[in-house]
């Protein structure tokens, strides 16, 4: 056992990366896009490579300004590689997994080993919302891995590095005072930022350095920081550190940009960024630069859009959910952080910039507060806008089980009941959710509700395997979030997205046409419409039945797809000649989608029609 443990650490690149595309891999099971998000972005990176225009977004044929070029770009290019199909366009969202997988690997390993950064690069992989959107074509999964990797490449030079003994005789706070981010590195970091700002706007600039930023700066700010007097209250001595913090403000802040090479690492993004905004709004009259940055950036900011609103708390709650199972222990941990940055303040001088655990965990303390604070004072809320939150989530939690594994006891036990439970609960939640869900649109998706036992045979587990021995604990939670989140996107959602029943449709109408159908809609259009119609999807708002029977005229490839109520606006007017070939129901629609087309070649001139529309169900 210590033999493969060696192994496993000095070939920890390698383990991860093994492990980390074994559990993608489980979720590239084919399955049709789920609507709205998805099927959308998918169908501008098809238009990309149809058109040859890669530089203007476009959606059925209008503009799209609601995210930025680097996701189509990447799905562009998977699909110009191995066809345009699901697969492709969910791959670079697994990469970017990966990619942040081995930066917290190497984070972990610098700050404190190599077990909390290979935990670490687990837990990440095996929480709930970062499978989901490792294997959804959608920008989360490319920000989090830009935004985690210049988050590294900028604090790396002010951190001890545990690899390194050399450095251990060499105080934090001394790092803190004269490191200073080389020249290659400001450049890398910079542009990655840069194509954050690519991925999803300025955030993907301002978040990672509003975290690099103020660390470096508090961190200066407190190694100023004459020792307290003896005997001091808790109040004088957090009066004289906040006034001896506030002094050294302004002359830290100019050191921090100055050490951080914040003027290389903006100028890098900005050659990275520039040009494409530059170019797109140039292309389009400024249109998609005004309705990108007023309504998708500071619209959303100012007021909730869609119905995507919360109060202040609806992130950190939400987090719970998206960071299952881990998150049933992020609570303790969070705490037990705190209060070790308060008892090093408390008690010992400088301990908060001397300590390089201790100065680690501020960093990730921070890292998350940024984040979710930050979104959680916007109007607009998801719960993927704070996905940048779990990668300093799992290093947290990484880094704060494998020291309680070192003690003979558990410390917080009654703490630690609480998560066990919660992972239990968890379970039972799980596989509740999808029964429930079967009867409001997941219809035939009951047997997936097995999953929900994974985690409540893991919650056994460490009751009864664990409860004597810490350090299987730790590998219980990284086998339980692996197994949990590889099932849940591969076979579970595979079996699901049967229920899917769209895509399937509009497959029927392309067999009908004999390859190529000509799709329009009447009264409802959804982005799984467009993506799998592979072609501009024609719309006709309610009252324009005439319009859409004109369009079935022109020929018998031409296919109109309708909401079931609506049909009574067409029938009286369609010929004899014409009839529903096709139904199914969408995810979460109470009325079947019915497909509208010619049956015959020849076609004749629309007259009025009776109830006894001829109707054939398949």
């Amino acid at each position: 056992m210590n033999r493969f443990n060696s192994f496993i650490t000095r070939h920890s690149q390698i383990f991860v990366s093994v492990v980390a595309i074994v559990v993608l891999a489980s979720g590239f099971i084919g399955m049709p896009f789920w609507d709205e998000d998805e099927p959308r972005f998918a169908a501008i990176a098809q238009t990309m490579v149809e058109t040859g225009n890669w530089t203007v977004p476009i959606f059925n044929g209008d503009l799209a300004v609601d995210k930025p070029v680097l996701m189509h770009w990447c799905m562009a290019a998977c699909f110009s590689i191995f066809g345009t199909n699901e697969l492709a366009a969910r791959l670079p969202a697994a990469i970017a997994a990966l990619l942040t997988s081995l930066a917290l690997l190497r984070f972990g390993t610098r700050c404190f080993n190599s077990s909390t950064g290979i935990v670490a690069a687990f837990a990440y992989l095996g929480c709930l919302l970062v499978a989901i959107e490792s294997h959804a074509a959608t920008p989360d999964s490319i920000l989090v891995a830009l935004a985690t990797w210049a988050t590294l490449l900028l604090v790396e030079p002010f951190l001890q590095d545990q690899r390194k003994t050399e450095q251990h005789n060499e105080s934090s706070a001394h790092l803190i005072a004269k490191s200073s981010v080389g020249t290659w590195h400001a450049i890398l970091a910079g542009g990655l930022l840069g194509l954050g700002v690519l991925c999803k706007g300025p955030i993907g600039y301002i978040g990672p350095l509003a975290v690099v930023l103020s660390w470096v700066w508090l961190a200066k700010c407190l190694t100023a920081v004459k020792e307290q007097k003896s005997g001091e209250s808790f109040k004088e001595q957090l009066l004289s550190t906040t006034r001896q913090v506030l002094q050294n403000g302004i002359p830290a802040a100019f050191r921090t940009l100055h050490q951080t090479r914040f003027l290389i690492v903006t100028a890098a993004a900005i050659l990275i960024a520039a040009p494409w905004y530059i170019s797109v709004g140039i292309q389009t009259d400024w249109e998609w630069t005004k309705g990108f940055f007023f309504v998708h950036n500071v619209g959303r900011f100012v007021a909730p859009m869609e119905k995507h609103s919360g109060g202040f708390l609806f992130h950190p709650l939400t987090m719970l959910i998206g960071f299952y199972p881990w998150s049933c222990f992020l609570p303790l941990a969070i705490f037990a952080a705190l209060y070790r940055l308060w008892k090093a303040w408390r008690n010992e001088q400088k301990t908060l910039v001397e300590n390089s655990h201790v100065l680690a965990l501020s960093l990730i303390l921070l890292w998350m507060g940024v984040w979710i604070g930050g979104f959680s004072i916007a109007a607009t809320k998801l719960p993927n806008y704070i996905m940048p939150a779990y990668p300093a989530a799992s290093l947290l939690v990484a880094a704060l089980a494998l020291e309680a594994v070192k003690r003979k006891t558990w410390l917080y036990p009654g703490w630690m009941s609480i998560g066990v439970a919660g992972i239990a609960f968890g379970g039972i939640a799980t596989s509740a959710t999808i029964l429930i869900a079967s009867f409001y649109g997941l219809t035939g998706s009951e047997p997936a509700a097995v999953i929900g036992l994974v985690p409540l045979a893991g919650a056994v587990w460490l009751v009864w395997g664990s409860r004597e021995r810490p350090a299987y604990a730790v590998s219980t939670m990284v086998v339980l979030g692996l197994l949990y989140s590889a099932l849940a996107i591969g076979p579970t959602a595979a079996w699901i997205s049967r229920a899917n029943t769209l895509p399937g449709l509009i497959q029927q109408a392309h067999t009908h046409a004999g390859g190529h159908a000509r799709i329009g809609a009447y009264s409802q259009i959804t982005p799984n419409l467009v993506y799998y119609a592979k072609g501009i999807v024609q719309r006709w708002p309610t009252d324009t039945a005439t319009q859409a029977v004109a369009f079935l005229l022109t020929g018998t490839d031409a296919v109109v797809v309708i909401p079931e109520d609506q049909f009574d606006e067409l029938s009286s007017l369609l010929p004899e000649t014409t009839g529903v070939i096709g139904r199914a129901r969408p995810l979460f629609k109470n009325q079947d989608f019915l497909l509208v087309a010619n049956s015959q070649e020849a076609v004749s001139t629309p007259t009025k029609r009776t109830a006894s529309v001829r109707r054939t169900t398949k």
